[in-house]
């Protein structure tokens, strides 16, 4: 019986988060970012869109083909992937916790990991599919330790072929799985029994056709490799030895999971939080390993910049782990607590966009582009429209889904050969004089200001 209650309040969860991603969509004059790429992208199906693999976009044009481009679609497949993440970690966290209260406790913690609540809840895309594919792949090795049937390997095959599909970060975790596999026998089991082939058959199955976009012709890769170097912030200097990518990937690290170590160590001091004594299994060699393999990986690279919610899908699964090492004073009434926590966690993301609004606090998605869209139909209705990258484009077609939109900083763009007549392309406060004069304008236009100049070709 109290399994079946819980089990409920966890479905209450989720269906609640589902609930608040799709009801912060009405607070929200504009898409955020990485909503507005997806309505751009989402205009075509392609085997990889710049910088990223398809995977995501592909089930959001599904999604549009349901329930059309409009904002209500890009946080409905948000909301699922966010949900679905809350009920595999509870799944997940059953194998490997025998205490019934504690694994409660997993689900709960996440209300306790910031990037997890704001970026994963609001405006993630990538990641989020890539969290919910992180932790199915913990979930698979689990089956897979106890029971080493076909259909768990090709649950694996399958998992790891969505996995490198959603997010190029997923090649992290398969380095440490294979890393470990060499260490820990219960995975040197699994990878060396036959059965792996079905595994390896069916994700090559999957990823070929990525591949082959990603190193053919085209020469994909070199923007990717041009793209990862910017993101991380990859330093230049002829410096041989640096220990700062070290520390600022730590710094990530606690930021992360700052708020759960607080609450664990106030709970220390207070003497309801007692630490266990755990076997070093292959789940915690998998931690350690994790650590080690991005440690390295920032290193060799000379990163300047880790972002949290990189760091996030690779060791969200580890949140059970950290639950495992700790015994709680009171179970139950933590779980009681921690439910309603979660709840008013959730409702004050929910409330966090309008409450700006009112409060005049800037913010990109109070700012429409209504403006821009009603002069390119009022005046250049016949032209094709040119945006100056994706957040323009991806809202603009928000509000003519009709029209094919496009971006200028869409690299992988070319390989359509899309043919138009005429253009009209908007520039933002243009660093090199055109040899054209700007037949229109729009000034200080949105949250930053920015001159917007609109040049025909």
């Amino acid at each position: 019986m109290g399994k079946n209650v819980f089990l409920n309040k966890i479905t209450v969860l989720a269906i609640f988060s589902f609930l608040a991603i799709t009801g912060i969509t009405f607070f929200k004059s504009a898409l955020e970012l990485e909503d507005a790429e997806q309505a751009y992208y989402s205009q075509w199906l392609r085997w990889g869109y710049d910088d990223q693999p398809p995977l995501y976009t592909w089930l959001q044009y599904g999604f549009n083909s349901i329930f059309g481009v409009s904002k209500i679609s890009f946080s409905i497949l948000r909301g699922l992937l966010f949900a679905s993440t809350l009920l595999l970690m509870y799944r997940f966290s059953k194998f490997r916790i025998q205490n019934e209260d504690q694994s409660k406790l997993v689900v709960l913690a996440l209300a306790l990991v910031p990037v997890f609540i704001d970026f994963t809840f609001r405006r993630l895309s990538h990641t989020s599919l890539l969290c919910l594919c992180i932790v199915a792949s913990y979930y698979s090795l689990q089956l897979l330790v106890e029971r080493k049937s076909v259909l768990n390997y090709l649950f694996l095959g399958l998992i790891v072929g969505v996995g490198l599909l959603s997010k190029y970060n997923y090649a992290f975790f398969l380095v440490t799985f294979a890393l470990v596999a060499l260490w820990d026998k219960e995975l040197r089991a699994i990878v060396f029994n036959t059965k792996i082939l079905v595994s390896i058959f069916v994700s090559v199955l999957l990823i070929a056709p990525h591949v082959y976009w990603l190193l053919g012709p085209d020469e994909f890769q070199t923007f990717l490799t041009s793209s990862v170097e910017e993101k991380i912030g990859m330093e230049d200097s002829e410096s041989v030895f640096s220990l700062l990518p070290i520390l600022i990937y730590l710094k990530g690290l606690f930021a992360l999971l700052f708020p759960i170590l607080v609450v664990i160590g106030i709970g220390y001091f207070l003497k309801n939080v007692s630490f266990n004594r755990l076997k070093i299994n292959w789940f915690m060699k998998m931690f350690f390993a994790q650590l080690l393999v991005l440690g390295v990986f920032f290193f060799i690279f000379k990163s300047q910049k880790v972002e949290t919610r990189w760091l996030l899908p690779l060791f969200i699964p580890f949140v059970v782990l950290l639950i495992e090492t700790v015994n709680f004073k009171n179970n139950t009434k933590l779980v009681a607590v921690g439910y309603w926590v979660f709840i008013a966690v959730i409702a004050v993301q929910t409330i966090r966009t309008p409450i700006e609004k009112v409060l005049n606090i800037p913010s990109s998605v109070h700012f429409g582009f209504e403006p821009v869209a009603s002069k390119l139909q009022q005046n250049y209705d016949e032209y094709q429209w040119v945006l100056p990258n994706v957040t323009y484009a991806g809202n603009v077609r928000l509000l003519h889904p009709d029209r094919i939109i496009l971006s200028a900083d869409d690299y992988s763009l070319t390989a359509l050969k899309i043919k138009h007549k005429r253009e009209i392309e908007i520039t933002i406060n243009p660093l090199v004089v055109k040899q054209t004069t700007a037949i229109d304008s729009l000034i200080v236009f949105g949250k930053d200001m920015e001159n917007l100049y609109f040049y025909k070709n």
